[in-house]
């Protein structure tokens, strides 16, 4: 991962409710201090949403950073790899409070 935030040993995504350890592959919840494992590739997206917290990341942005400018996803491969992240690190997944979609844009994680 080439971003700062991914190369130091933590970085805290939706306003810090989460710590994200990208050696590990792991997250804390910072309330519960619940731990949750994370594939390299949700590692990878989380670092490029928190390199821009606050900011809509598009799309293409997320396919190119997080699968490489080679790969050609199919229109639902972003959007379905979101959906199970979700799953394993919001506490109400069908309501989303750290990764917020940007409709016609991307996706965003709030700022620290």
């Amino acid at each position: 991962m080439k971003n700062g935030a991914a190369s130091s040993e933590s970085f805290e995504v939706g306003g810090g409710e989460l710590t994200i350890y990208p050696t590990q592959l792991r997250a804390v919840r910072q309330e519960s201090g619940e731990e949750i494992d994370l594939s390299p590739r949700e590692i990878a997206v989380l670092s490029v949403l928190s390199e821009h917290a606050g900011e809509a990341v598009h799309r293409d942005e997320l396919h190119d950073r997080c699968w490489g400018i080679d790969y050609f996803p199919e229109s639902r491969t972003l959007d379905q790899h979101i959906a199970n992240l979700r799953k394993r690190i919001e506490v109400d997944p069908a309501h989303p409070t750290i990764i917020e979609t940007v409709r016609g844009v991307g996706y965003r994680v709030q700022s620290s």
